[in-house]
């Protein structure tokens, strides 16, 4: 790396930094609302990708709009994360009032070799094959898809189909499990 593009790209971001870290933190919380405890990540995450790009001798008209711009980036995917991760997140005095929805049924009594192999022999070949490939040999979906000489698409469609089939199955033995058929 030349060191003159390093010392210029150092300044140029000694600089922004001065002008606009304060400005890019209040902005960041105002648009991060609930998600703001991330805001400082997406203002130092957007100062690294400027600092990236005049390191590559990038020449960045306003860094005070791209800084704005990348941090804005940023905080749509922290308030994405964020809002998946409270959807699935119970606070803790309500929790006890929470009951799974799994069915019970006594595990203890429950033999998985042979319940594995129940299951198998329900497949068609085609979908052993793709089962031993993807579970067995655990190959990616791409692999697979050369393999079988198919597009990357259609193996993750076939990978998506099987897995459900696969748990109706396992949710069908549970109930009848739970129910004493078996």
């Amino acid at each position: 790396m030349n060191s003159a593009v390093k010392k210029l790209a150092d300044e140029k971001l000694k600089e922004a930094y001065g002008l606009c870290y304060l400005p890019l933190i209040k902005y960041c919380n105002v648009r991060m609302g609930d998600a703001r405890a991330s805001a400082d990540d997406c203002v130092q995450e957007a100062f690294l990708v400027y600092y990236n790009r005049l390191l590559s001798g990038e020449q960045i008209e306003n860094p005070r709009a791209y800084l704005y711009r990348t941090a804005d980036n940023f905080v749509k995917r922290a308030v994405e994360s964020y809002s998946k991760t409270v959807k699935h997140t119970v606070p803790l005095e309500q929790a006890s009032e929470l009951q799974s929805d799994v069915l019970s049924f006594i595990a203890e009594n429950t033999d998985y070799d042979s319940l594995a192999e129940k299951l198998l022999d329900s497949l068609s070949d085609r979908e052993k094959q793709f089962y031993r490939l993807k579970y067995t040999e655990k190959l990616s979906l791409s692999e697979i898809a050369k393999l079988l000489d198919i597009s990357p698409s259609a193996a993750a469609k076939r990978s998506s189909r099987l897995r459900l089939q696969i748990k109706e199955k396992i949710t069908d033995f549970i109930e009848s499990q739970s129910e004493g058929d078996v």
